[in-house]
């Protein structure tokens, strides 16, 4: 890259003369010579007393930058763009091309010697457009006149006269420049030297330089107007000008106009007022105002506060105006200091217009606008309602709903309605009748499964705050939570005092029996009705087993008795409520699904032989038909060695046959080590007693349960509640029922709560 400019050479006193030979390091100019009796003598820049300087002469000095291409950096293009301003070729007011001179040294003829008599020299000196030139003299000795009337330097711009110098030391009268630095105005600046007819005195004159700067045009001097209206940034050789957020540089790129055209506004009432109310409004522009409202609307308008636009004193505002026009009739133009009068336009479209011209610094206007319109009749609330919002009037557009108090709903007729809101029209009417408010109607109470429901009040009252009570059948059934005592809510739902909105549940009554503890099974005796109403009668095809009813629709058995039925519980035949195995009068059951303990392996031992039925309906509840309860915590407390409990069914008897009546016997709990014991000692080692199993039965043999009685319960009596509980299940034994010192083996229950909560639960 290539930039051509003016180049420098050495400017040295009389009797000295600049060297040819190279430049030496450090300096910036070539060093001057002494002229001696034909001979040179070599003195450089720091001897030179401040007489000697570089001045730009007119040869061309090529300056070469090399740079690869795409690497020109920052600093580098910086460079460039300065000397492009010092040595460019723009073209300046006046046709002025560029380069000229923008720094140089001016002195006195015949400096630093005496300067002559009777003369009059002028130097011209320009800067670039934004520039200005400083000067500054290092040296100053000139005859001292007053007021400087016989020799002088006179400094001026165009017709301004800047100073005027002369003598060597400032007087009162009289200004010598020192240590003063002189600026032009604007980018030229003209010197003028003058000397009389005569000097009594050898005065050595001046010597002088200058250079061209930037001018710093967003810097106001004190009085001055600021260049720009809102930011001013300024750069070598000028300036600009840009605006803040909502405004826009005008044509003339100093002033900022508002953006302020196509505002509408569209709510009822409001405020508007002229950019920066209350500061001094913006130059050079046009704001616009729309106000649009519904048909049926009036807009007021109220001059507030203060009022201040610029006017004249003899033509009607021709500067800046404030205008406002409606579609049958204009007002204003407004201006000056006086707070217009109230307008009631008589029109829902009003548009205000504002223009502003270049000079002024008035604050504006502001105005508060609202709006009427035909009112509407006042609206009064039903009975056990209210409105809202409550207005002193209400007209066009304005809205009012109904709320109903806590228990009444909202009727049109007989429909009942979600919410209400009624609109006033431009006639002055409402857009629909009023609503009424109407007690809710929780209707009649839904019916309880095994029980019963009573209206407190007496009568059958369903409506908001009536109260009724669910019972269940007494001695059957209990409620399982809560009281039973429901109210008629304002949701219109029935709902219990815990807040429950689903109807109480009435559990079977477990563990009532009708009989006393005595009674055998093998070797025991018949039961009466209700003696045993848990006890299950199972129909497997040739054979027969048993079960307890747990709950209304759960069977608790044996899992070795309907292992072969587990895949199509539908062929059981289940049957309940009978003491006669063959009786016709019975409660019938089938079975939804058989649930086998996962633990249990077929043919493999009894350990786990426990299962349930779940029936594909609830059975009722009644004395013949009811279920045995499940063990409590406290239940092994009834349940230890030697502790009586009761076995039932229809198996074999000692003659062998299947019992046509229910039999029980009363048997006692045996010692686990005395029962394990006793089939390794009898019976084939592989049958093992576990620890999920308990053993009943007496030494001397003949009370057992036997063949037939598979899956019934062994129930024991819980003397803190007087409730029967199941403890066993009848498993397996000796093939010889009632055999001396070998016992009847049961499923432990207890060791299976659990799982049989768990399986109730999910299915």
């Amino acid at each position: 890259m290539e930039v051509e400019g003016e180049g420098q050479s050495r400017i040295c006193p009389q009797g000295w003369r600049p060297s040819r030979s190279a430049l030496a390091p450090g300096l910036s100019c070539p060093p001057c010579l002494a002229i001696w009796a034909g001979r040179s003598h070599r003195v450089d820049s720091q001897n030179s007393r401040g007489r000697t300087g570089c001045w730009t002469n007119r040869s061309k000095v090529r300056l070469r930058i090399q740079t690869q291409p795409g690497q020109l950096d920052g600093r580098t293009m910086r460079l460039l763009i300065l000397l492009g301003l010092l040595w460019g070729s723009a073209a300046a007011p006046g046709g002025t091309q560029w380069p000229q001179p923008v720094f140089g040294r001016l002195a006195s003829p015949g400096f630093p010697g005496k300067y002559p008599d009777d003369q009059e020299l002028r130097w011209t000196l320009t800067a670039p457009p934004g520039y200005r030139l400083r000067l500054y003299f290092t040296h100053f000795h000139l005859e001292l006149s007053y007021r400087c009337e016989y020799d002088f330097v006179k400094l001026s711009s165009g017709t301004e006269v800047l100073a005027t110098l002369c003598g060597w030391e400032s007087t009162d009268t009289e200004q010598a420049p020192g240590n003063t630095t002189f600026y032009s105005p604007g980018p030229s600046l003209n010197v003028t030297f003058r000397s009389d007819y005569s000097n009594e005195k050898a005065f050595t004159g001046f010597e002088a330089f200058y250079a061209a700067e930037d001018i710093d045009e967003c810097q106001v001097p004190p009085g001055a107007a600021p260049a720009c209206d809102h930011h001013c940034h300024n750069h070598l050789g000028g300036f600009y000008c840009s605006c803040r957020p909502g405004y826009v540089l005008h044509q003339n790129r100093r002033t900022c106009s508002a953006l302020c055209s196509g505002q509408v506004f569209t709510e009822r009432s409001g405020v508007i007022s002229s950019p920066e109310y209350p500061q001094p409004y913006p130059k050079l522009s046009s704001c616009t105002y729309s106000i649009r409202l519904e048909e049926g609307f009036s807009v007021i308008l109220d001059f507030v506060e203060s009022f201040d636009v610029e006017a004249h004193p003899e033509t009607q505002c021709p500067y800046d105006s404030l205008k406002i026009q409606t579609d049958k009739k204009e007002f204003g133009p407004f201006c000056g200091k006086t707070l217009p009068s109230r307008i009631e336009t008589k029109s829902n479209a009003v548009t205000m217009t504002f223009v502003t011209d270049q000079s002024g610094d008035h604050t504006g206007w502001k105005v508060h606008y609202t709006s009427t319109a035909q009112p509407c009749p006042d609206p009064v609330a039903p009975p056990h309602g209210r409105i809202a919002p409550v207005q002193a009037t209400y007209v066009l557009q304005d809205r009012f709903s109904v709320e109903c108090a806590a228990g009444y709903e909202l009727l049109r007729g007989h429909l009942p309605l979600r919410s209400f809101t009624a609109i006033c029209q431009k006639d002055g009417s409402w857009d629909q009748p009023m609503p009424e408010c109407s007690i809710v109607e929780c209707g009649p109470p839904d019916d309880l499964p095994n029980g019963r429901v009573e209206y407190l009040a007496g009568s059958e009252v369903t409506t908001y705050k009536a109260a009724i009570q669910y019972r269940c059948t007494e001695t059957f059934y209990t409620m399982a939570r809560g009281d039973g005592k429901y109210v008629c809510e304002a949701d219109g739902f029935w709902t219990s005092s815990k807040g429950e909105k689903s109807l109480p549940v009435c559990e079977p009554v477990c563990g009532l029996s009708a009989r006393t503890t005595e009674g055998r099974i093998y070797g025991g005796q018949n039961a009466k009705l209700g003696d045993f109403p848990w006890q299950v009668l199972l129909l497997l095809g040739d054979t027969t087993a048993a079960g307890a009813l747990l709950n209304d629709n759960w069977i608790l058995t044996a899992a070795h008795a309907v292992y072969e039925q587990k895949e199509d519980a539908s062929s059981l035949n289940i049957r309940m409520g009978a003491l006669k195995r063959l009786s016709p009068h019975h409660t019938q059951a089938w079975a939804e699904a058989i649930f086998i303990h996962e633990g249990y392996r077929h043919a493999a031992g009894f350990d786990n032989d426990i299962a349930l039925i779940k029936l594909q309906n609830k059975v009722a509840i009644n004395s013949s038909i009811m279920p045995i309860c499940l063990p409590g915590e406290a239940a092994e407390s009834f349940m230890r060695t030697n502790d009586i409990g009761t076995v039932s069914g229809w198996g074999l008897t000692q003659r062998g046959f299947l019992a046509r009546s229910l039999k029980f016997v009363d048997i006692p709990i045996v010692d686990h080590q005395t029962c394990a014991a006793a089939y390794e000692k009898k019976l084939n080692p592989e049958a093992k007693v576990t620890d999920n199993m308990l053993c009943a039965g007496v030494q001397s043999g003949g009370k057992d349960s036997c063949g037939g009685d598979s899956g019934g319960a062994l129930v024991f009596l819980d003397n803190e509640t007087h409730r029967w509980f199941v403890g066993g299940i009848v498993s397996w034994g000796s093939n010889n029922c009632g055999e001396a010192q070998v016992y009847g083996v049961y499923t432990k229950v207890i060791n299976y709560i659990p799982w049989i909560k768990k399986i109730m639960n999910n299915f």
